[in-house]
């Protein structure tokens, strides 16, 4: 399944699509370690039609894909480097750490590199900025990586900058104006869309327990994508359906798969 391609923003629509394409969550985090380059090759081959993973910012100033700012749940247990706080660590300290099946902590080339069909084509990624200070060098690994050209149209975009900040992706747009840009949150508020208008965002996002019809309205009214998060139970995965989303994010790329076939039919 291709991701979706986005109407022109601002531009109203009609309807949600029937199927939205599959976001495997810090690669296919329930099948093996997250945000490893592992779990990102996992995800390509079990048929994400996008991979999430989350960033952070080492002391020295590199680019740590990791979702916790501490390294205190994911390290396994015979990790050479246990616990600390990702932003006052080295690269160097944070290339010792081991996080589940002998995997380390990649950077963000690494899992771009992962992120690849089996003819080379880039599987999009959403690049979530967890420490603001990461944006702006997020934004130019991206740009070096793509070229600036390659986000002309965001239907084909090898990439996106996701965050729950604000300040994050106004970094970004600061940066990288092309890339495209999503504003997440657990519960949409008016100060939430507000900041989502004002930082021209492609899509938002909205967890799915959280999410109301209004939100599903809100975005066809100005014609930005709608991702849900993340559905990792059948109630879950049905509720996203019913309320509509062009994105989906999940744990378990082929379980969402099947079950969206089973509820929605077959693709087209």
């Amino acid at each position: 399944m291709s991701a979706p391609a986005p109407v022109r923003r601002g531009t109203p629509r009609s309807a949600m699509p029937a199927r939205p394409a599959v976001v495997g969550h810090r690669g296919a985090a329930e099948l093996d370690p997250e945000n490893t380059v592992r779990s990102f090759r996992r995800g390509v081959a079990e048929g994400s039609a996008l991979l999430e993973c989350d960033v952070h910012l080492s002391a020295d100033g590199h680019d740590v894909i990791i979702h916790d700012a501490t390294l205190d749940r994911t390290a396994q247990a015979d990790s050479p480097l246990r616990t600390g706080a990702v932003a006052e660590l080295t690269r160097a300290q944070l290339d010792r750490v081991l996080v589940g099946a002998g995997e380390h902590v990649p950077d963000l080339v690494s899992v771009l590199d992962a992120a690849r069909r089996e003819d080379g084509t880039p599987v999009p990624l959403l690049v979530e900025v967890k420490a603001p200070a990461a944006a702006s060098l997020v934004a130019r690994i991206l740009r070096e990586r793509f070229g600036a050209e390659a986000f002309a149209d965001a239907a084909t975009a090898p990439a996106w900058i996701i965050s729950f900040h604000a300040e994050a992706l106004a970094t970004a747009r600061a940066e990288a104006p092309e890339i495209p840009r999503l504003l997440t949150t657990t519960v949409t508020s008016p100060e939430f869309l507000a900041a989502a208008e004002e930082l021209e965002v492609a899509q938002i996002g909205v967890r799915i327990a959280e999410a109301r019809a209004a939100d599903v309205a809100w975005c066809l009214e100005h014609g930005v994508q709608l991702n849900l998060w993340t559905a990792r139970v059948d109630v879950e995965l049905e509720r996203a359906l019913e309320l509509g989303c062009d994105t989906i994010t999940v744990d378990d790329p082929t379980w969402a798969l099947e079950r969206i076939e089973a509820l929605t039919g077959p693709a087209a």
